[in-house]
């Protein structure tokens, strides 16, 4: 079986690109979500027109029970459930990541090219355990990976429904994101004793020596991401493919030639742009399926600077903001410089829904939301964040697209980002009763719209009075006091019975008005007077 393995490591030749340029579908715009652990989807999150589309997982160990073998029922089963709910558009992805590795093929692996990484993070189940890790470089582990896309894309490439695959992630050790192992210092593990595997008190460790150790190298795990970009662009012709970027904390792992005065946060992240995208100024020339490659960050929380900042300040390669610079530089619009306009995607860090005892997505410094981190709040104002980089999608938690409560924030968010909202399904008919005549009503007066409040680079909250006996009222914004047009998704838009209303997706330092009117079974009323407001210039 090793000797087969390594036969095929050697068929796949570094640099070697079977992919052909492609035209790739439209990457439906908008917000997606998670689809979920179960094969069918819930109904509170069908019922979510918002969002645009589901993504799908399942585990390596799952799919690939044994060397050659690949069971594909429970990820079928997942996506059949995803099309019965009524999305029509779905992303997909197997977790190739160390902790999701089959047994199988760690028993393969000699000692020496395995390590074990303790787990630093809280949220994990697998907190202060130990988890055995293949080298990324390792010849049978990584062919493993490659046979892996192929397998995959041999069986899903042709479903017109999976419009995307994540299935270049070459730097993920939890998940399909890019979250390398890199801490260096004190891990508090729970007090002992604890039982096996769990580690108890405070462990010291270093990863990035660990690493080291193994024979880590910037330019070995980059040669990872190239052959691992060109196999699923192989594999999946017919799809868009996701590409998760970040950083390595530590200069030790990312210097491009062995000293660690030269590395620096993004230096892999940034080669592996360069590999897929070209750089000119470099002499380097895009990958045939470029158009079709669309970087991800998956840390979004309510304190990230708006997308349009980075249009004026680039950060240094050693801060963690330029992976942001990253996903702007290329998702903004043309007029403003855009590499590749639109063609990237967010995530958010984590879900809105756990706020406020658990509120990772909140942000903590700066936190818009605090001191109380309302859900509503902070799902918003991370949402508002994230449409001003002009990605083609936004992913949130499969929790937030279940909530009844969230539905309008995320329906404004994909209007905003210029994404169609999902249909609801057609009601089987039903006799129609002979109707009861109804005295006529009295026509209800014109609110009153009063000043915008909460006024931000790209939102603002409009407001007006309360009108007796109203359902309801609707909305218009435009950026002309005629109102001979409107800003998207904001014509005739029902907000319910409130009073206020948080309008998102705007340009900073644009004058904007807004009027709004009542309604109720007996008709709607005549328009407001109407309110100029002009979004903050930084």
């Amino acid at each position: 079986m090793l000797a087969a393995v390594l036969v095929c490591w050697c068929a796949v030749a570094p640099g070697t690109n079977t992919a052909q340029a492609q035209s790739p579908p439209p990457y439906p715009k908008g917000v997606w979500a998670a689809g979920g652990v179960d094969d069918d989807l819930p109904p509170e999150l069908a019922n979510n027109l918002g969002v645009v589309g589901v993504w799908i997982n399942e585990d390596w160990s799952v799919v690939n029970p044994a060397p050659g073998v690949y069971d594909w029922t429970k990820l079928d089963s997942k996506v059949a459930g995803a099309k019965a709910a009524g999305f029509q558009y779905i992303s997909i992805a197997v977790t190739d990541s160390s902790s999701k590795t089959p047994q199988w093929l760690l028993d393969l692996l000699p000692p020496d090219q395995k390590i074990a990484l303790l787990d630093d993070a809280s949220q994990h189940h697998t907190f202060c355990q130990n988890i055995n890790t293949a080298l990324y470089w390792n010849p049978v582990f990584h062919q493993a990976r490659l046979d892996l896309i192929a397998a995959a894309g041999a069986h899903y490439t042709n479903d017109p429904a999976i419009v995307a695959a994540n299935a270049a992630a070459f730097a993920n050790h939890n998940s399909n994101d890019w979250n390398i192992q890199d801490f260096v210092g004190t891990v508090n593990c729970p007090s002992c004793p604890q039982p096996p595997p769990t580690r108890c008190g405070d462990i010291v460790v270093d990863q990035v020596q660990q690493w080291l150790d193994a024979g880590w190298t910037e330019q070995l795990m980059l040669q990872v991401g190239k052959e691992m970009c060109d196999a699923a662009a192989a594999a999946f012709p017919n799809q868009n493919i996701k590409l998760p970027i970040g950083g390595l904390t530590d200069n030790r792992m990312s210097t491009p030639d062995g000293d660690p005065a030269h590395g620096n946060y993004s230096q892999l992240a940034r080669d592996i742009e360069n590999y897929v995208y070209g750089n000119a100024d470099l002499g380097i020339p895009p990958q045939p399926y470029a158009n079709r490659f669309f970087m991800q960050r998956n840390t979004v929380t309510a304190t990230w600077k708006e997308g349009p900042y980075y249009d004026t300040y680039t950060p240094p390669f050693t801060a963690e903001s330029y992976i942001r610079y990253m996903i702007r530089n290329h998702a903004k619009p043309a007029d403003v410089g855009g590499l590749t306009p639109g063609q990237a995607g967010l995530q958010m860090v984590a879900a809105a829904y756990e706020c406020p005892t658990s509120c990772r997505i909140a942000g903590g410094i700066d936190d818009p939301c605090a001191p109380n981190d309302d859900r509503i709040c902070v799902l918003q104002a991370a949402l508002g964040i994230a449409t001003t980089y002009n990605t083609d999608f936004v992913e949130i938690f499969a929790q937030d697209g279940q909530v009844t409560d969230f539905y309008d924030i995320i329906l404004a968010a994909t209007i905003a980002m210029g994404g169609t909202p999902r249909l609801p399904p057609t009601p089987t008919p039903t006799p129609t009763p002979t109707p009861t005549p109804t005295p006529t009503p009295t026509p209800l007066p014109a609110p009153t719209a009063t000043s915008a409040t909460d006024v931000t680079l790209s939102s603002f909250t409009a407001n007006w009075t309360v009108v007796g006996g109203a359902a309801g009222y609707r909305l218009d914004v435009s950026r002309n006091s005629s109102f001979t047009s409107y800003v998207s998704g904001y014509q005739d838009l029902d907000v319910g019975n409130v009073t206020s209303r948080t309008v998102i997706g705007l340009r900073a330092n644009t004058t904007y008005y807004y009027r709004v009117r009542a309604y109720n079974t007996g008709g709607t009323s005549a328009n407001s007077n109407v309110i100029r407001v002009k979004t903050r210039r930084h």
